[in-house]
């Protein structure tokens, strides 16, 4: 009876740990946040396409083309990659493992950047829009606290970085000023009309839009 209590116990004890780790597998940890050329995921039964805005899992497999730019940013730590060239990457939980590919150009983004980043309106693997939460309704003085986090990066950027608007639109849009999000990608494609990385993320945030406006319609 005691043997068969342990056996029991230690089957139910496997269930657990083959469960939470089934479910840490499912977690994503980072962003793809540019792309340029050809990157693939590793997976059966073909390899599938990696686009831009696409979120990664630990344990993912990359395989970049001759030519390829894939920036990634992890959200665990902050740590954004900028890997060039032809080789392998592994996605872990906080940086990516590489196999024939010079070392990445590395950055630390702030915490409060990395925080919206994750929570851009981003496409699953096969590039279809993923799920994004909003918030109730946010006070101007939460939405003054975005825009003036979002000078203060801007000011601190390159020109050509748009760390600072994946904040702010981020941002803006979790708290449900829609209308401000799209007078802002407006702008954005008026002033960076010539940045292909700008033109995409313009994309992205009108298919969110639509999508987002498509629900609260369907929801009255």
């Amino acid at each position: 009876m005691k043997t068969e209590s342990l056996r029991a116990l230690g089957l139910l004890l496997l269930m657990v740990l083959m469960s939470s780790g089934v479910r840490a597998a499912n977690v994503d940890v980072a962003l793809v946040t540019a792309l340029e050329g050809g990157v693939v995921r590793m997976a059966e039964p073909a390899p599938l396409p990696v686009q831009n805005f696409v979120k990664l899992k630990s344990g993912d497999v990359l395989a970049l083309e001759k030519g390829a730019r894939l920036q990634i940013v992890y959200f665990d730590g902050g740590r954004q990659e900028t890997w060039a060239g032809a080789g392998r990457l592994e996605v872990a939980a906080s940086e990516s493992r590489a196999t024939g590919l010079p070392a990445p150009q590395v950055r630390q983004l702030p915490a409060v950047l990395v925080k919206q980043i994750a929570r851009t309106p981003a496409l699953d693997v096969h590039g279809r829009g993923g799920v994004t939460r909003l918030r109730s309704i946010a006070t101007p003085e939460a939405i003054a606290r975005v825009e003036a986090t979002y000078e203060k990066l801007r000011s601190e950027a390159a020109p050509d970085d748009l760390n600072p608007e994946f904040y702010r639109l981020s941002g803006l849009f979790e708290m449900r000023e829609l209308d401000r999000v799209e007078q802002i990608i407006g702008e954005m494609q008026k002033e960076r009309g010539r940045n292909p990385q700008a033109g995409l993320l313009v994309s992205l945030y009108k298919k969110a839009l639509k999508d987002a406006r498509a629900g609260a319609a369907a929801s009255r």
